[in-house]
């Protein structure tokens, strides 16, 4: 299975550090296919040791076959768990700092590729899934036959920001009338048929990228709650240890950006006061003043990292 991690170079440069670590903790909030932490294990020398956490039984047990076959898998404690869970994560571990975090909000290559998950719309006979947690109840299915346009509109809009949400949903309920909509390539039908000839070729990425991701968005209620987390992963970080967010699409980095900014303000006195009183301390440094984005060559060899931003900030 080909696996590449995004932004590899930029994230082996922000965890240097773990090298000098004589023990301690680093989190792979988003482990998928191990990509990042067996890049972490190879090529950052130490003793410290990874907590992978997938909220994806079938991408921890292929983490854990993949991390077994390199000989690191002793290095690595596998948790099946939503990261928005670390604080509780860590306390059933028995551990109270970390020595730092990667939080990767993209989908796995695993997911993608895979025929049947209903990620991607390479697949059009796979249904429509879209859950990372495959013990979670509710699927893309559930959601676009059961929801009603206006809420369909919305996921389509804000999550997925998408200029034809109204128009899709509007057709989207004109079909499910006749048919429930069962497969990707059903959902892929309307969406062809929703968006201008025009708007759809002249599009840099394929005309239904937005819509998918939106409702993949929905499905794993993946900004449910996010800025909490970030924020959660910043509190067990010992002094000078970094956490990494990886973001792919405006709405998540503008979430992640405010968190980081909030906690690296200095004061939080109103702009006009005339002397700081309020006594706060900042409890981060913003090591990436703007998000690391991938090169060129990087696009060239995976497309998929086109949108990837990097936002790092360290614990003072």
């Amino acid at each position: 299975m080909k696996h590449i991690p995004v932004l590899e170079k930029e994230v082996l440069d922000n965890f240097q550090y773990l090298g000098s670590i004589p023990e301690g903790f680093f989190v792979d909030a988003t482990l998928g296919y191990a990509g990042h932490t067996l890049a972490i294990l190879r090529n950052i020398p130490g003793t410290f040791k990874v907590i992978g956490i997938d909220r994806d039984q079938e991408a921890l047990d292929l983490a854990k076959a993949r991390l077994f076959e390199q000989g690191l898998l002793d290095r690595v404690t596998l948790v099946h768990d939503n990261f928005r869970n670390i604080k509780t994560i860590l306390d059933d571990l028995g551990i109270s700092v970390i020595a730092g975090a990667l939080i990767d909000l993209g989908v796995s290559s695993m997911q993608l590729d895979s025929e049947t998950r209903g990620f991607s719309f390479a697949h059009p006979d796979a249904p429509l899934d879209m859950r990372m947690d495959q013990s979670q109840k509710i699927s893309a299915q559930d959601i676009i036959n059961a929801y009603s346009q206006t809420k369909l509109e919305e996921i389509f809009r804000d999550l997925g920001e998408e200029r034809y949400a109204r128009n899709i949903a509007k057709n989207i309920g004109h079909y499910r009338k006749e048919k429930t909509i069962k497969t990707v390539g059903d959902l892929l039908k309307i969406v062809e048929q929703s968006i201008p000839a025009k708007e759809r070729f002249s599009r840099p990425k394929h005309f239904a990228t937005n819509v998918f991701r939106g409702l993949r968005i929905a499905v794993n209620e993946e900004l449910v709650k996010l800025d909490k987390a970030v924020s959660d992963f910043i509190d067990p970080l010992q002094s000078g240890a970094r956490l990494g967010v990886i973001s792919f699409h405006s709405t998540e980095d503008r979430i992640v950006k405010n968190v980081f900014r909030n906690k690296a303000q200095t004061c939080k006195c109103p702009p006009k006061a005339p002397v700081c009183v309020c006594g706060y301390h900042p409890e981060i440094e913003l090591v990436t003043k703007k998000p690391l984005s991938p090169s060129t060559t990087e696009i060239e060899g995976n497309p998929r990292a086109r949108s990837a931003k990097l936002r790092v900030v360290g614990k003072l």
